[in-house]
């Protein structure tokens, strides 16, 4: 999976560096932060997927293309709702996770005893759930990316084709980035404050950004492995 990714982002680093800047530009000058990089995650999946399903390259001529090789239209529109119905079952199995463990007594935000590191709990049961999930269900985006069948009942006949090995990539791949870019984010964020220079902000604000487009990118590319060797079968 890394040689795949590797080898989408040598033929596309226009792509990602475009919209690396975008992103650190349009959260100097925005509030809403959260909300920009959001979006361009779900874009960044939606050109990769194109990338390596389609044979796509988007070079610095036109970065950020909305047709295809082909001609065809790129469906950012349809595509963004199912990423963010992806999202959103994410955002509710991590919180079902917090209700549980809350009910069961193992968490409460209450005490400071259980707070912090127990609540890191919620985490370790979500994530293996949501990932299994995904694993499932998740080629509705690929599939979405080049208007194929993006019904469930496709969905799930390919996530149960590819299961383990789609579950392993996005473990070893997305999941541990991510994880390892939370740990390096709070790390450097404790040396950033209200006084430090415009350079060391930029320098932060573009690194975090960096760590959050890559396991973006190592999702889709995971779900596209997936997508193509259940089509393949």
């Amino acid at each position: 999976m890394y040689a795949r990714a590797l080898t989408t982002l040598k033929h596309n680093i226009a792509f990602y560096v475009v919209v690396t800047v975008v992103v650190v530009m349009l959260e100097s000058m925005m509030q809403a932060v959260g909300i920009v990089t959001l979006v361009f995650a779900g874009l960044t999946m939606l050109y990769t997927h194109r990338m390596i399903q389609l044979q796509e390259h988007y070079g610095w001529a036109d970065p950020l293309s909305t047709t295809g090789k082909n001609g065809d239209k790129v469906p950012i529109f349809g595509y963004c709702l199912r990423f963010l119905a992806l999202f959103v079952i994410l955002t509710l199995v991590l919180s079902l996770c917090f209700v549980l463990l809350g009910q069961l007594g193992i968490i409460s935000a209450d005490s400071s005893e259980t707070g912090g590191a127990s609540n890191l709990l919620a985490p370790l049961f979500g994530i293996p759930l949501f990932v299994g999930l995904l694993s499932l269900i998740g080629t509705v985006l690929p599939a979405s990316a080049e208007r194929a069948n993006t019904s469930l009942l496709a969905a799930l006949k390919r996530g149960r084709a590819t299961l383990g090995k789609t579950a392993i990539n996005l473990l070893i791949g997305p999941i541990a980035i991510a994880a390892l870019g939370f740990v390096l984010q709070m790390a450097f964020a404790s040396g950033i404050s209200a006084e430090s220079g415009f350079l060391p902000k930029l320098a932060y604000r573009t690194a975090a950004t960096i760590l959050t487009i890559l396991p973006a990118m190592l999702v889709a590319t995971a779900l596209s492995i997936a997508y193509l060797d259940a089509e393949s079968r």
